[in-house]
């Protein structure tokens, strides 16, 4: 099965490159070992350009209703030169069509939330404060909203890394669809090809995009293909839900349930409610459906994306923790 390439802005230090504060870097195993192998990477390191490495730690800070970047050491604001920084490589990125973005956690330019901002004088009173996303990674989503981005630590988290995934590899495929000038008979055919995987994110959103899909002729097709990116990319906002993924299970057991045994109906229902109570991962299901497909045959299922909507070796349906 061929996937597309995905591109991927990466905080340069989870690459291994040692350009961190303290002259150190922060290698990401899933980053470097697992995305690597399906993603072009382009890295950026705001602190490092600006600051160069070694350098003293920042701060965000709170002044006269601003927020600046501050060296607590030396008392230098260091923000002008951050922000100038941003404005010449955010519009790069957002030229090339990042698909994703991995951003270093707790880093005052790339952390994705909860970057603390602090008082004049050096104190951060908790609730009392605010927190924000980092410089960079406010100003990347300020200019690319739709795109995909989680920090290194949170992709720890089998569910929010599962719904990356399939955020950034369905990003890819609607990217690469778009570049090859596509005819109307291959917007119909995108939007059934992922007829169940859109209907595992928002069935709601699935519905709105099917009618201005039905309502799209060839001399509307441009407008429409902008409208259907904007619920798109609304959609792939959504996390999975699990029972927004069992009704697709169930819907696809619908093709077969005429045709199957009995034992096979029942190894179905309970691999099912198996899943449901975190006993079998989600593969275990797809696997039995795929048994069906494979054996009883459907042209409209073989080409659902719902199946492999990402590379199998990223394993991540194989998690009971993927989906709640």
């Amino acid at each position: 099965m061929e996937f597309p390439r995905i591109r991927i802005a990466v905080s340069d230090c989870l690459r291994g490159t040692e350009c961190r504060y303290n002259g150190g870097h922060a290698q990401d195993d899933f980053v470097n070992h697992h995305l690597a192998k399906y993603a072009d990477f382009y890295p950026f390191c705001p602190e490092a350009a600006v600051l160069g490495t070694p350098r003293e730690t920042i701060r965000l800070v709170g002044i006269n209703n601003q927020v600046r970047v501050i060296g607590p050491k030396s008392n230098t604001d260091y923000t002008d030169g951050l922000q100038a920084y941003n404005d010449k490589i955010v519009p790069k990125l957002a030229a090339k069509k990042m698909d994703g973005a991995v951003v270093k956690s707790r880093s005052p330019s790339c952390g994705l939330e909860r970057i603390k901002v602090y008082q004049p004088s050096g104190e951060w009173h908790g609730s009392k404060d605010p927190m924000q996303s980092g410089l960079f990674t406010h100003d990347l989503r300020q200019a690319m909203p739709t795109i995909a981005i989680e920090e290194e630590g949170r992709l720890s988290d089998a569910w929010l890394r599962e719904n990356f995934m399939v955020h950034v590899f369905t990003s890819a495929r609607w990217r690469e669809f778009l570049e090859s000038d596509p005819t109307l008979a291959q917007f119909q055919a995108f939007h059934r090809d992922h007829k169940y995987l859109f209907l595992s994110k928002n069935e709601e959103i699935y519905r709105e995009m099917g009618a201005l899909v039905a309502t799209t002729r060839k001399f509307n097709l441009t407008e429409s293909m902008l409208g259907y990116e904007r619920k798109l990319f609304e959609l792939l906002a959504y996390r999975s839900k699990k029972g927004a993924v069992k009704n697709v299970l169930e819907h696809i057991y619908g093709y077969f349930k005429k045709q199957i045994t009995e034992a096979e109906k029942e190894l179905f229902h309970e691999a099912v409610d198996e899943f449901m109570q975190d006993i079998v991962p989600l593969i275990a299901v797809i696997k039995i459906l795929e048994q069906f497909l494979s054996h009883y045959g459907s042209d409209y299922l073989q080409s659902q994306v719902f199946f492999h909507p990402y590379p199998a070796d990223l394993a991540l349906r194989s998690k009971v923790t993927a989906y709640r």
